[in-house]
């Protein structure tokens, strides 16, 4: 599934395949699976695409006013732009006047598609909200572990199981950690390894696949890596499973309990 730094590079990308450009023709292709109606959708057409963001886990493109269309590409989505305008697996397709179609397939059928969706009541992952004292505030009174705070797509948005495990390599915390329990010397490090290992790892996508729209890029990570063994200061790197989700870790990150 991709993540904040993925979707970062790929709004980014999609603003300057298709930013400025209008919207000539919208298709779903699975209505049962897609939440907006055909007519809502329909309704963009004629609609200048004023920018593309993310929050979140989530794409959005902004086509005005009570029209901004959200993307969740789940596990399995991916995006395609290019000239065919009914791609496999596609679940919606939007074809710009100038004749190239944005898609998004899925063949397990999950990404999940609205209009005008409510705002997420989460702090986005890389917000200049997100301080070390507001990041302490929600931490303060969980008996989670802190994997699964970070996680948590209500709480905070955009990181997920190979970047949560990232960050707390990082900032030298284990993934076992009692959430409450961590030290508020420890949590500023914490929030500051949210920011620079999300961001490092923007900046690494883009560097080596500038194009990308679609997919996940991990082959700089540092711990969340199947068939690696030891992290670059030589610590075996072990495995556990927090939440039911594999965890990679080593044995010098610091666990509060």
């Amino acid at each position: 599934m991709p993540e904040l730094p993925d979707l970062q590079v790929f709004s980014k990308n999609l603003n300057r395949m298709i930013k400025g450009k209008t919207l000539e023709k919208a298709i779903i292709h699975n209505k049962q699976k897609i939440k907006v109606k055909e007519a809502e959708l329909q309704a963009l057409e004629g609609k200048t695409l004023n920018k593309v963001f993310r929050r979140g886990k989530r794409l959005f493109l902004d086509f005005g006013k009570d029209a901004i269309l959200a993307i969740h590409l789940m596990l399995h989505g991916k995006l395609e732009y290019s000239d065919t305008p009914d791609p496999k697996y596609a679940l919606v397709s939007l074809t710009f006047k100038e004749g190239k179609t944005l898609s998004v397939t899925d063949f397990q059928q999950m990404a999940n598609i609205e209009l005008n969706p409510p705002s997420a009541e989460a702090i986005d992952a890389l917000s200049p909200q997100l301080t070390a004292d507001k990041l302490e505030q929600l931490l303060q009174a969980s008996r989670a572990k802190i994997k699964t705070v970070l996680m948590d797509q209500k709480l905070i948005g955009g990181i997920g199981n190979a970047y949560a495990d990232e960050i707390l390599h990082a900032a030298q915390l284990s993934p076992l950690s009692i959430a409450g329990k961590i030290p508020e010397k420890k949590v500023q490090q914490l929030a500051k390894a949210i920011k620079d290992v999300l961001e490092d790892a923007e900046r690494q996508i883009q560097k080596t696949h500038p194009d990308i729209i679609s997919g996940e890029v991990r082959d700089f990570l540092k711990v969340h890596r199947k068939q690696a063994k030891h992290d670059a200061s030589g610590q075996t790197i072990k495995q556990t499973k927090v939440g039911g989700r594999i965890t990679y870790y080593t044995a010098d990150q610091e666990e509060f309990s």
